[in-house]
């Protein structure tokens, strides 16, 4: 199931397309394996790559064979993708506002909290914006921070392993909310009671990609 998720998690992310996972899918030995006694595969061997519908379809699978965190993962390196691919500041301001949509203080992926730091901080957007404070400066930081996370799992042979590497250690997360602003805080925590479910969540991000 390794082998296929980190797969799903290339083709997902465009980091091979959909051709070389179909190659990769019928010529398997993972294939030859599970086929018989694996619905969540039987279901990925069955789609049509050739349709456009075929990538909707294995994000739908998707969303029954990765963790919540993995889909995190997941949504945090498309994002860091598309900002390593814009150079308009209204591109970056969205990507990085998209991945702190996901945003939890009880959340011990490192890159969650600079991003965090890069839309709310006296330097980032919100604040520079509000100020009328030029933001190549941020910019210039944001795209760092994103090729630094693509970097990071590039060539790990499993998700588990992705996911883990991009986790801090949780003595450095509390000493980040320590220095948080109170006031930026409640308005974040406030956020999260807001939130909806992990499956409407998950719907909605298929929406923005």
């Amino acid at each position: 199931m390794e082998a296929l998720k980190l797969k799903i998690f290339d083709v997902l992310t465009e980091k091979i397309t959909v051709s070389e996972f179909e190659n990769w899918l019928y010529s398997s030995e993972y294939m030859n394996q599970k086929i018989k006694g694996d619905s969540l595969f039987f279901n990925v061997v069955i789609i049509n790559y050739r349709e456009a519908k075929s990538i909707k379809e294995l994000q739908e699978i998707a969303s029954e064979i990765f963790s919540e965190e993995e889909l995190l993962v997941f949504r945090l390196f498309r994002n860091c993708l598309k900002i390593a691919n814009s150079d308009t500041t209204e591109h970056l301001k969205k990507y990085v506002l998209n991945i702190i949509t996901d945003f939890d203080f009880d959340n011990d992926l490192d890159a969650f909290w600079e991003f965090y730091d890069i839309y709310y901080s006296f330097d980032g957007y919100d604040y520079c914006e509000f100020e009328n404070i030029d933001l190549h400066t941020t910019n210039n930081k944001t795209k760092k921070l994103a090729i630094s996370v693509i970097d990071k799992v590039a060539n790990f042979k499993n998700i588990e392993d992705i996911v883990n590497v991009l986790k801090q250690k949780k003595e450095e997360v509390l000493d980040k909310e320590t220095v948080l602003k109170p006031k930026l805080k409640s308005q974040k925590t406030t956020e999260i009671h807001q939130k909806t479910t992990f499956k409407q969540k998950f719907i909605a991000f298929f929406k923005k990609i």
